[in-house]
């Protein structure tokens, strides 16, 4: 987190003395929903992990510094946080076991970590319109406690562009829809137990998003804001770790998850 704020300082402190420059900040609440599947290489269906928006739950903090200030378009520079934690219901098998899908069922302490740093370029296309068009840097960290012998911790970069369209309105109030995808790199997935002990390179975890903001304008410098945001998760096989007699191995399966979240929270304009 330090290294994205630090970096954040540092963009708006070379444009402090731009004109008519603005600031602001908001903090929503966010619940989330999963809906996590794990595949082995027949495509057949492993193990999942499901949740209500009310088991997973957390906060999101952004900060923006809108800069190159024009009648027609703006540049905003961005950092945003969030932090989610709550537990999903896994449904799979117990390791080593012979029995197949379902016939264990248990619950998963998870804890979701995304930050990210953005520039995005803003335009008026009409009177009512607004495209916008950006670029960020981001980092996301996924902890899954199965057990207290089994952590796995999932962690990767992500290059994400986006695009997307909002409305203005004289009313106050703005409806929007903006597409990101995230293009992970150095993926990775440590596993704590005490018989692996090792931690996989993933062959690669990209995220789809859709979002959908809604936002009230209630004063000049105080807004009340909603966003559903809808994400497709794809995670790519790791490589194996070979037991000592090498006729077995471990590895990370392919997964695929669709994860949606419900933010609602206030924005404070500077």
């Amino acid at each position: 987190m330090n290294k994205y704020l630090v970096l954040f300082c540092i963009l708006i402190t070379t444009n402090l003395f731009a004109k008519e420059n603005s600031f602001t900040t908001s903090v929503s609440f966010v619940g989330m929903s999963m809906d996590y599947r794990e595949y082995d290489k027949s495509g057949e269906l492993l193990d999942t992990e499901t949740s209500n928006y009310w088991d997973t739950g957390g906060v999101e903090v952004n900060f923006a510094y809108i800069i190159d200030q024009g009648e027609s378009s703006h540049s905003t520079i961005s950092y945003n946080f969030m932090m989610l934690t709550g537990n999903t219901v896994y449904r799979g098998s117990l390791r080593d076991s012979d029995e197949g899908f379902g016939s264990y069922i248990g619950s998963t302490l998870n804890t979701i970590t995304d930050k990210d740093i953005s520039y995005k370029q803003s335009k008026m296309i009409s009177s009512d319109y607004e495209l916008s068009y950006g670029i960020g840097l981001g980092y996301r960290y996924w902890e899954r406690v199965l057990s207290m012998r089994q952590i796995e911790i999932y962690t990767w970069y992500s290059i994400r562009p986006m695009i997307g369209i909002s409305t203005l309105r004289k009313d106050g109030l703005s409806f929007g829809a903006f597409l990101e995808y995230q293009y992970g790199f150095d993926t990775k997935m440590s596993a704590s137990e005490p018989e692996l002990n090792h931690t996989f390179t993933l062959g690669g975890a990209d995220i789809l998003e859709v979002t959908i903001p809604v936002k009230y304008n209630y004063k000049e410098d105080v807004a009340f804001v909603f966003e559903a945001v809808f994400q497709k998760q794809m995670i790519e096989e790791s490589d194996r770790l070979y037991t000592l007699s090498g006729d077995a191995y471990y590895y990370e399966p392919d997964s695929t998850a669709y994860n949606s979240y419900l933010k609602m929270g206030i924005e404070l304009n500077f």
